[in-house]
Order: C-alpha cells, then structure tokens, then sequence
C-alpha cells in the first residue's frame, strides 16, 4: 500500500518499535521540552504503540516543523471510511515515565475535523492498555478513558466541552495532573477553554505520555512537560 510520502522521511514501525539500548532524558520531574522538527527530536527516545482494535502500527512522516499521520494513497482524507480508521491511527509515547503532577503540552492542528490528542498511559508497551486520551477536534475537547473488560477493549467518556476549533490552525492543547488525598484530577485546557475531571480508579503516579493522531491528518509540532504546582 502507497502513502501520500511526498518525498517526506517516512517514520517506518521499524525504525520506533523496539526500546533503544540508550535511554532517552529522564523525565521523572525536570521539564522536558521536545520540537519536532526535522532533525530536532530523537526518534529513538519514542516507541509507536498501536491500538488493541487494529493488528498494524501506524505510520509517521516527518514534516519541515513537525511530524503528520501517513494516510494511504487510495483513501480521502476528507472522507475516512469508518472500516479505514486504522490505516491513519499513529501514536508515540515517551519511554521515560513521568512523576506525579506534571503538565502537559502539545502543539498541534488538525486538516478537517478531528482529532489530534495526548495520551497517557500506566504502562510501556506496543498495544495500549488501560490509557486516557485528551482529545482536539472541531467541535470541543474530550477525554476518554480506555480499559478492558471482559478481555475485550471498552472506552467511555469521562469529560468534555463543548467549543468551536479551527481546521489548519495551530493549537496548544495541554493537559495538567493533580494528584491529591482525595483522588486525582486531570485538568485540560486549550485556546482559553478549561474543563477538569476527576479520574475513575487509581491513577498510578508513574505514567506514561505522548501524542497520537487518527480520524483525520494531524500535524504535531512540539511536546513539553513540566512539573506543576500542587
């Protein structure tokens, strides 16, 4: 299958599948602060993860200020078919992991409606498991949260509001864990709208982080995390 390269370096399953034998930066509290640019990031400090409901990692191409989700030659990018969404689903996430209350920063932008997010995750490892999405799209923010049940992926709705955003604008999408005696509340916020919401179950304080795109060309210019006030 051919993908829309346009003689763009094509981040291939190969090159980011396995842990790279020198470990990325630390990110267990100093900030970290990652562009995208071509020749501005180290691929090797990222693992591509796939979703438990699609066999196939996705694919990346490198872009001059940031990196885009590959989609196959033979598909509309304006009218993905529901039974294609994993031929363009690509996800990253940080192999160092990350330490109680941090905020967290992508700039981003999406081409038609949707759907550009963070993604937080309790483990390390190529197929997802129990993860949360804070997602960009057209019309809002959402936050999904993804788990097993019954052997089987579920995800429900945890939070979301309800905003107007862009196709092709930039936008800074952030989101900020609190961790408290009384549960722990991940507070998201972008272009000047804010929603929180307390999340179910016991967040581990060590986490994971990254960027995923899907359900449209997503464009991601940068990732930063810093550590946050309590």
């Amino acid at each position: 299958m051919k993908y829309l390269a346009c003689a763009l370096l094509i981040l291939g399953l190969g090159v980011l599948s396995c842990l790279s034998a020198e470990e990325p930066p630390a990110a267990d509290g100093p900030n970290l602060e990652v562009s995208f640019a071509e020749g501005q990031w180290n691929r090797d400090d990222w693992l591509f993860v796939r979703s438990p409901r699609w066999e196939e990692h996705g694919r990346w191409i490198q872009e001059k200020e940031g990196i885009a989700n590959a989609v196959p030659e033979d598909i509309d990018p304006e009218a993905i078919p529901s039974d294609r969404m994993a031929d363009v689903y690509a996800s990253l996430l940080y192999k160092q992991p990350f330490h109680g209350n941090v905020r967290f920063t992508t700039e981003c932008q999406f081409d038609q409606e949707m759907a550009p997010l963070l993604v937080f995750s309790k483990e390390l490892t190529e197929v997802y498991h129990e993860h949360l999405e804070v997602v960009l799209y057209n019309a809002g923010l959402n936050l999904w949260h993804h788990y097993y049940e019954n052997g089987r992926p579920s995800w429900k709705r945890i939070g979301f509001l309800e905003a107007r955003f862009e196709p092709g604008k930039k936008y800074e999408l952030s989101a900020r864990f609190e961790f408290s005696s009384r549960g722990t509340t991940l507070i998201i916020e972008c272009d000047g709208h804010k929603f929180g919401t307390m999340l179910d179950g016991d967040w581990p304080r060590d986490y994971y982080a990254g960027i995923t795109a899907c359900e449209g060309v997503n464009h991601f210019y940068g990732f930063s995390a810093e550590t946050a006030e309590k």
